[in-house]
């Protein structure tokens, strides 16, 4: 059962004086909660005003009163699995962040219910659904938050779309690019492979990295997603550089495609043309920072995940 307190204010969010409240408006602009939320609250749960039941959004309440509110949270599509380890990074009762590893999905897919970030956390709360608040490719490492309740999954949507969450990774691309770039290349949908992404060049100028030229389809054919990254190198070395990258939007295989149209493919990334770099076995990227300003206390919190070996060793032996 999730429930819900406030003591309704005598203002505003825009600071103005607010001598009556909609019952309604309280949930939504005080406590945040979602359209889906509210209506979940009216149709299996209920709300008090200072103890005195309230039926419906439309009855009023003053500065001072106290609202309760409670429903019964929707259980979890996901199953549980509690044989995953599930390396912690950070938690609290309203978000939880973990180090994902290499090669294990974010949440399960329509071919694999089993095995994911989410069955771990699943397990681990046992009810509620599971709500990543981002998503990490099956073979990049890093951190991967998730929102513990409906309304701190907003909030943090919110953040995304206006910029207060970001999320930086490291990467080893082959070659050597500038010191510092802005990429803003458009991604669409790859029609000869089932995941991969092409990208538009220019206005009439696409770049496709399938190896059959007849799926190359025409710039008007394609539905494209406006794709913003910057970057900076860290380090050169003899052949490829280690940069930090921060994602200004969350396509799917944002940052690979982009480097690999610039010229600069990930290493191990056969996906997108990558040279191979042993003993990396997976793209050479990890999600190493996030940080944001929390949801409900709104204090600054940065989240950050170590290397994995494999990506040290990669480096060390790029960089040398």
């Amino acid at each position: 059962m999730k429930r819900f307190h406030v003591v309704v204010p005598d203002a505003s969010s825009s600071g103005r004086p607010q001598p009556v409240w909609r019952l309604g408006s309280v949930l939504k602009f005080c406590l945040g909660l979602s359209r889906i939320e509210r209506s979940r609250i009216w149709r299996l749960g209920d709300a008090t005003i200072n103890g005195h039941p309230a039926h419906a959004p439309h009855v009023h309440c003053r500065p001072g009163d106290i609202v309760e509110a409670w429903y019964p949270e929707a259980r979890t599509s996901v199953t549980p699995d509690a044989g995953l380890a599930l390396p912690i990074l950070y938690e609290d009762d309203w978000l939880l962040a973990v180090n994902k590893p290499a090669g294990q999905l974010s949440h399960p897919a329509r071919g694999e219910q089993h095995g994911t970030a989410a069955n771990a956390v699943a397990a681990r709360y046992r009810s509620g659904p599971i709500r990543p608040v981002h998503r990490l490719d099956r073979d990049t490492s890093g951190v991967l938050v998730f929102a513990r309740e409906a309304r701190v999954a907003g909030l943090f949507a919110r953040s995304r779309a206006n910029g207060t969450l970001t999320r930086d990774y490291l990467a080893l691309v082959q070659g050597h690019p500038s010191a510092v770039g802005t990429i803003d290349l458009p991604l669409g949908a790859d029609p000869a492979h089932r995941t991969r992404r092409i990208v538009l060049l220019e206005k009439e100028r696409l770049l496709s990295f399938s190896h059959d030229e007849g799926l190359m389809p025409s710039p008007e054919q394609v539905t494209w997603q406006v794709a913003r990254t910057t970057y900076r190198v860290i380090q050169y070395g003899p052949d490829s550089t280690l940069i930090a990258a921060r994602l200004h939007t969350g396509r799917t295989h944002q940052l690979r495609a982009q480097m690999a149209a610039l010229g600069h493919p990930l290493l191990a990334d056969n996906l997108y043309g990558g040279p191979k770099s042993p003993p990396l076995e997976r793209q050479a990227l990890h999600a190493w920072r996030v940080r944001l300003h929390h949801p409900i206390t709104r204090l600054p919190l940065e989240l950050t995940a170590p290397l994995p070996e494999d990506f040290q060793h990669a480096a060390r032996a790029a960089l040398a």
